[in-house]
């Protein structure tokens, strides 16, 4: 689906993942960080791609529209050649989260309190962090896509500025940014949606699942 109509501009990063592995379906432990952990708002989570930016690079004053336009290639290099920083200490499930675009995707669940328990032998993840998924649940090119984190903290959200300008209905996928983190316990997979919000999700792997959905074209014409 199109981002909001009061979007006028898009720059184009952003990505996700797809790896295979066990899930057991079951009651997960009680884990402290299982809930989100809802955060102040802050311009800095997202290092590259951050609201502030993004909000003066689809400015209806040109003048501003460009200077961020030029901001925006300059952050897209960074954001590339962090990347390549990275790289090799990167798994190939998390590699592939670098590798795939779900600009505008349109969110439609984000499960706060996981449903499966997924066991990693060590010393791949060592300890109790790596038990526990968190889903999101999107739509995109006539597809639903379910993504499956395997965590190793609690997921931090930051709710939108007060003066977020564009729409916050139907929430999508914008940008995102793969991140170390400062401690070197795993991976941050950083969002920022098309409402303002930011998710934080500390991650050790990732897989994906897709639907496809019916294309009402082909029903209808099964159906005469």
């Amino acid at each position: 689906m199109a981002p909001p109509s009061d979007v006028r501009r898009t720059g184009m990063p952003a990505n996700l993942l797809c790896h295979i592995i066990n899930l057991i379906q079951g009651r997960p432990r009680d884990i402290p960080f299982m809930k989100h952990q809802i955060e102040m708002p802050s311009e800095q989570i997202m290092r590259f791609f951050n609201p502030e930016l993004y909000v003066r690079f689809n400015s209806a004053d040109d003048e501003i529209a460009d200077l961020a336009n030029e901001e925006w290639e300059k952050a897209l290099r960074d954001y590339q050649r962090h990347l390549d920083s990275i790289r090799d200490r990167m798994p190939s499930q998390v590699r592939k989260v670098t590798e795939l675009c779900l600009h505008d995707a349109e969110v439609l669940g984000f499960q706060s309190e996981p449903q499966w328990v997924v066991s990693i032998p060590e010393p791949f993840c060592p300890g109790p962090f790596c038990s526990v998924v968190a889903i999101l649940v999107l739509k995109q090119d006539r597809a639903i896509k379910s993504l499956f984190y395997i965590l190793w903290d609690r997921i931090r959200e930051y709710p939108a500025r007060e003066d977020w300008p564009f729409s916050k209905s139907r929430k999508h996928w914008l940008y995102d940014e793969v991140d170390v983190a400062a401690d070197h316990r795993g991976f941050l997979h950083r969002i920022l949606f098309s409402d303002g919000s930011i998710v934080e999700i500390p991650f050790v792997s990732a897989i994906t699942s897709a639907v496809k959905l019916p294309d009402p074209d082909e029903q209808l014409t099964c159906r005469s």
